[in-house]
């Protein structure tokens, strides 16, 4: 991957709708995608993106995966999002300070990517990195 050249401004809602479209083309090929629907798993203003298929509710009593939609074994819950790392609110959000998540940026948002996958589908999370890399994602740079 990349590393992130330049902080430019960058439509978040527009970018997280034009994502959620190459998410649902997915489909065609990741069972565990075919219900998702652009329309359906945007939340108002474009972003976050939050699908789950085939979930249960958590088992687990500690880390992020406790707070989550857990997959059952054809199942799939993935979470996207593009925020403001100046905006405190989101910079201190639980779910935006997970160290599994590497320095990603589009333009000058933060991108977080959560995903977990039931162990009976061939894995989507390469494909939706890829769509993020397709608008934009890199690694911000270290200083």
């Amino acid at each position: 991957m990349e590393e992130a050249t330049a902080d430019a401004p960058v439509d978040a809602a527009a970018t997280c709708r034009a994502i959620a479209a190459d998410l649902e083309e997915l489909g065609r090929d990741y069972p565990q995608l075919r219900r998702f629907r652009a329309d359906k798993q945007l939340r108002e203003g474009g972003c976050p993106i939050d699908y789950e298929h085939n979930c249960h509710p958590p088992e687990r009593t500690g880390g992020w995966t406790a707070g989550v939609p857990n997959p059952d074994p054809d199942g799939i819950w993935f979470y996207i999002d593009l925020w403001d790392p100046n905006d405190p609110a989101a910079a201190s959000s639980q779910i935006n300070t997970q160290p599994v998540t590497p320095p990603w940026m589009i333009g000058e948002r933060r991108v977080t990517f959560l995903v977990l996958e039931g162990d009976a589908v061939t894995p989507a999370s390469a494909a939706i990195l890829e769509v993020l890399e397709r608008h934009g994602m890199r690694t911000q740079p270290t200083p």
